[in-house]
Order: structure tokens, then C-alpha cells, then sequence
């Protein structure tokens, strides 16, 4: 039986990181993932990330108020090492939930919103290889079943 909860980190295709949510994380699942996400960040090796909200994610108020806290933490951080991130997302809901969270705390990286986590990882293969790490673009649009060139970044949001 699955859990009710879960939020998984594949990094499997780095410097792509790939986190998933489903359902709502308990506080230990969500501290863990930031505890997780830390430590990446202090490797200080660029990367780019996808965050899958399709299935789940942060929605408790608690979850929002705490990467709030977090993001103000780590914001050189982010700005030195994350090249970006996307968020999949198919649920108003969850929209207003990242909405809510970029507007107390304006994102400090290029990021997406996106339907669908084939338009993520095109964008984010484009975001590699602007950063000259073209083999690595090609690697995430191959593993996705994407033409391995050809994509330009055009809908990217900074702050």
C-alpha cells in the first residue's frame, strides 16, 4: 500500500533535479525536502529543478509560511547555484498556493509555471544550455523524448 504522502527527489539526471509531492506532506516529509534541498544547494554545483505539484505539494498554510521563512534563509544561496525551476502544476488551487508564496516572497531565480512536465523539462533543457551546459541539455530532452535541439527559452519569470 502506498502512503498518503510523499515527496521524492530524483536527481538521477543531474544537474536536473526533479521533486515530486503527493498528497499533502506531513511536517516531517516537508522539513526533510527543505533539509534535502540545503544540502544541495550547499554543494554549490549548478542546477536547475522541476517541482511536480500535480499530485500534491506545500497547501497547509504552515507548509507556505516555512518555505517563506526558508527562501528568506537561503536566498544568496539560490541565487548562486539554482539556475531555475520549473513548477507542474494542473490544480487552481496549488496555482494559488505557489501564487501566494512568490507574492509574499518573490522567487530570486528564473522560473515556469507549467501544465504538463514534458513543457518543464523543454524549458529547463533550454535553461541548461543557455549555461553553456549543453550536454546536460541534451541528456534531460533526450530522456523526455525531445527533439535535443531547437528549444529557446521564451515564458521565464524572475523577479
Amino acid at each position: 500500500m502506498l502512503p498518503a504522502s510523499s515527496v521524492s527527489i530524483d536527481d538521477s539526471l543531474w544537474p536536473l533535479r526533479v521533486v515530486r509531492f503527493v498528497g499533502t506532506a506531513s511536517p516531517r516529509q516537508f522539513e526533510h525536502y527543505l533539509e534535502e534541498t540545503t544540502a544541495c544547494l550547499r554543494r554549490r554545483e549548478q542546477y536547475i529543478s522541476i517541482t511536480d505539484l500535480t499530485q500534491g505539494g506545500p497547501s497547509t498554510a504552515e507548509h507556505r509560511q516555512r518555505l517563506v521563512r526558508w527562501m528568506h534563509q537561503y536566498e544568496p544561496l539560490m541565487r548562486e547555484v539554482l539556475l531555475g525551476t520549473a513548477f507542474v502544476i494542473n490544480s487552481p488551487f496549488m496555482r494559488l498556493a505557489v501564487s501566494a508564496v512568490t507574492h509574499l516572497k518573490p522567487l530570486p531565480i528564473p522560473y515556469l509555471i507549467a501544465a504538463q512536465e514534458l513543457e518543464a523539462s523543454a524549458w529547463a533543457g533550454a535553461c541548461l544550455e543557455e549555461q553553456g551546459l549543453r550536454l546536460a541539455a541534451e541528456r534531460v530532452r533526450s530522456h523526455y523524448g525531445l527533439p535535443t535541439r531547437g528549444y529557446v527559452l521564451d515564458r521565464v519569470s524572475s523577479a
